[in-house]
């Protein structure tokens, strides 16, 4: 590991408990403007206009905070796990493209948490990034 790795690490990667509580509470928040979107949009606009969001709301609120709302409420936050900083906002697309990737084979990729000794899903391995405690 390099110096610069080592400062990513130097905090205590979060379970997946807690970033699974923080995904739902988001997807909470996000449903209620999709719901409202349903209503007011044809389909085919709604779906593009529910990607967008949803892409600019985790993207917006990583590359920015390296929190969303959930992961506020649950006290935990995306980092470079090289800098230890927030994601800048290349960095968030690319995560986002990764959870994709983790949702793929039946979300083995967020499961992945489980198993791994560094607490990473695979878009985390992807870009380099951790989810810690943020600071109180």
């Amino acid at each position: 590991m390099n110096s610069t790795e080592a400062v990513g690490m130097q905090e205590e990667a979060v379970g997946f408990g807690e970033r699974l509580v923080a995904y739902l509470i988001d997807g909470v928040a996000l449903t209620v403007v999709y719901v409202v979107l349903a209503v007011i949009f044809p389909l085919a606009i709604y779906y593009l206009l529910a990607l967008i969001i949803g892409a600019a709301y985790a993207v917006g609120f990583w590359a920015t905070t390296g929190q969303t709302p959930g992961k506020m409420v649950m006290k935990i936050k995306v980092v470079d796990a090289e800098t230890g900083e927030v994601p800048d906002a290349g960095k968030a697309i690319l995560r986002y493209v990764g959870y994709l990737v983790s949702s793929i084979p039946l979300g083995l990729g967020f499961f992945w948490v489980l198993w791994d000794e560094k607490r990473e899903a695979w878009h985390d391995k992807m870009v380099k990034t951790r989810v810690v405690r943020a600071e109180r």
